[in-house]
């Protein structure tokens, strides 16, 4: 939600302070978004672990069942990053095999954003242990 700033004396827009202002305004919006993001990941999958099919909970314990939802192409492409086909439910244990790369994400389906072919998590896709 936008910040209203009427009324308020504000620092030069060129200033160190209205730079940094801009710095963690933008940090707090994308953090927002990644909320958002994650949480519809988790809706459409039903809370469920795309490779297991075992139920997740919703914890900030580090639980084997916790829930997250795992970027398939990375959160650093600007294009896919809140883009929810570009997501899937995962255990905290199956994201950490994941991320380790002990495990990878085989598509099904893809689709085309920006020029690119990525897979596409609203389909079926396959874990592959590498």
């Amino acid at each position: 939600m936008p910040v209203d700033y009427s009324g308020l004396a504000l620092p030069k827009l060129g200033s160190k302070l209205a730079r940094a202002i801009a710095r963690k305004t933008a940090r707090l919006e994308d953090a927002r978004k990644l909320r958002i993001w994650a949480h519809a990941v988790k809706e459409r999958d039903l809370w469920k672990d795309r490779k297991t099919g075992e139920r997740v909970r919703r914890t900030r314990d580090l639980d084997p069942l916790r829930a997250e939802a795992h970027h398939i192409e990375s959160k650093d492409n600007p294009d896919t990053r809140y883009d929810v086909r570009n997501g899937v439910t995962l255990s905290l244990a199956t994201h950490e095999a994941v991320t380790h790369h002990r495990l990878t994400i085989e598509g099904t389906v893809f689709f085309r954003k920006g020029g690119q072919r990525y897979i596409d998590g609203t389909f079926a896709v396959t874990f592959v242990r590498t």
